[in-house]
């Protein structure tokens, strides 16, 4: 039943205003995703590297990303739980690719699957490094000026 109300309401937005507040740049980019596990200090760490998601970007902004992934379990955890931080490490073209810590807000199965990737999770971007962050945001507005001309 939740997934039909997500599906709902995402249709609603087609008829009326988007709330969105940041313009999107609508572009495809390759990223791995995994459940966020932060260290509890005590040098007893997980020392098993997170199992993570293939899946690419629907549309990326300043502030948030769509994120395309062909599954929503991942480690048996459900990607967009509540308060659960994800690991975002993001390919943009040559260099290496970009770190981003990102909050899930919401997401949705999608009707027809977009190569191979059935849902998609809208996400809010909550930690960056500063070096990734300029590299993140001279990308988005490139891209958007690219467009507008």
């Amino acid at each position: 039943m939740p997934e039909l109300v997500r599906s709902v309401v995402s249709r609603v937005r087609v008829y009326f205003k988007d709330r969105r507040q940041s313009p999107r740049l609508r572009v495809r980019l390759i990223f791995s995703v995994s459940i966020h596990r932060a260290g509890n200090g005590n040098g007893n760490g997980s020392s098993r590297r997170a199992q993570g998601v293939m899946g690419h970007t629907r549309d990326i902004s300043c502030d948030g990303l769509a994120l395309l992934v062909p599954q929503i379990h991942v480690d048996g955890h459900h990607l967009a739980a509540e308060g659960r931080e994800l690991e975002v490490r993001l390919e943009m073209g040559s260099g290496e690719p970009i770190s981003i810590l990102v909050m899930p807000r919401r997401y949705e199965r999608l009707e027809d699957a977009e190569l191979g990737c059935a849902y998609q999770i809208g996400a809010r971007i909550v930690r960056i490094s500063e070096v990734d962050r300029m590299r993140y945001l001279n990308f988005v507005s490139d891209g958007l000026q690219c467009r507008a001309a």
